[in-house]
């Protein structure tokens, strides 16, 4: 069984990176939909997002699927906002429902939200003194609705996948005036599907795991007559609870070191590493990096987990660092049940 599932690793590793070589190509800042690309859970961005090889629950199905095939009762949800950057928001649920015939794997429905608040929308006019007019504000939304489903096909080897399909709405802008001093506007937005995959494989060494993840793959879109890309994003992971290597008590002690090495379309190649100490499994301390940066830098966060009967609670913090934009506060929670 370990042989055949080695296998099929490594021919998931050939099909799934030469389609990631050709796409993440030389186009930095030049995708569309980058809001598939923002991390929208504290728990996985106090570590950077450095979480491909991490098993999350309902929060996996933002990151890698696979990881969503493994948790401890029946219903996993999980929810969260983003302060993101210029006063755009993010909100993001997540729901997995396991049935009790393990062999059916896992089935979940989630969503992302997005709010880039109002724009100033102006006309040029150079009867004005500034040389444009005000006309108004917009308000451009996005979201994306998915449906998951996960598996855990040995004790060792999980697959998953995330179809999702996505809204991007630039909302009605000025393209012309109507030669009696009105304006005609056109409305600008964008749907279509996108494929999330991923793979988690448990080594059998202590608790080192293993997995890969394909993000955003999808057909380029058309907003008005050029098309454009999603940011594809292909990911490779380890982690592990190092402590297993000490005699410090499991119960008590752990802290899972994570390292993703990520390939995206629209930047360079970075190597992440996150880090999640957690005491006595009731309370975190994360942390996160990658390279190289620009604005985006650390990560710091903390989290609080409280069982009450079959419940777990739990909610979480993160605070990243972004240059010239100051810090991204997030918050998310989580009840498994």
């Amino acid at each position: 069984m370990v042989k055949y599932t080695l296998r099929i690793l490594v021919l998931v590793l050939f099909v799934t990176y030469p389609v990631s070589e050709s796409y993440a190509q030389k186009k930095r800042a030049q995708t569309s939909m980058k809001f598939l690309s923002v991390s929208p859970l504290a728990s996985a961005a106090a570590m950077s997002s450095a979480v491909t090889s991490v098993e999350m629950g309902a929060a996996s199905a933002f990151y890698n699927p696979a990881g969503a095939s493994r948790f401890e009762n029946t219903f996993d949800f999980t929810g969260g906002a983003v302060q993101w950057i210029d006063d755009i928001s993010y909100q993001s649920g997540s729901i997995l429902y396991k049935f009790k015939n393990e062999n059916l794997g896992v089935f979940g429905f989630n969503f992302l939200s997005v709010d880039y608040g109002d724009i100033l929308s102006t006309v040029i006019d150079f009867n004005e003194p500034a040389g444009y007019r005000d006309v108004g504000t917009i308000n451009p939304t996005a979201i994306a609705i998915g449906f998951l489903y996960a598996n855990a096909i040995t004790d060792q080897f999980s697959v998953g996948a995330n179809f999702r399909y996505a809204i991007q709405d630039l909302a009605s802008t000025i393209i012309d005036t109507d030669g009696t001093g009105g304006y005609i506007s056109e409305d600008f937005s964008a749907s279509t599907g996108v494929l999330d995959f991923g793979v988690l494989y448990k080594t059998g060494f202590e608790s080192l795991n293993f997995a890969m993840s394909l993000r955003n793959f999808s057909p380029e879109v058309k907003y008005d007559v050029e098309e454009s890309e999603l940011p594809l994003t292909f990911n490779i992971g380890l982690s592990m609870n190092v402590l297993d290597l000490t005699n410090l008590d499991p119960e008590t002690h752990s802290m899972v070191v994570s390292i993703d090495a990520r390939r995206p379309r629209d930047f360079e190649e970075q190597l992440i590493l996150g880090i999640d100490y957690s005491f006595l499994n009731r309370f975190n301390i994360r942390g996160g990096y990658g390279i190289p940066t620009e604005e985006e830098t650390f990560s710091l966060g903390a989290g609080i987990r409280q069982p009450i009967g079959k419940l777990a609670l739990k909610a979480d913090y993160s605070y990243t660092e972004f240059g010239v934009f100051g810090g991204i506060n997030r918050i998310s929670f989580q009840i498994d049940f």
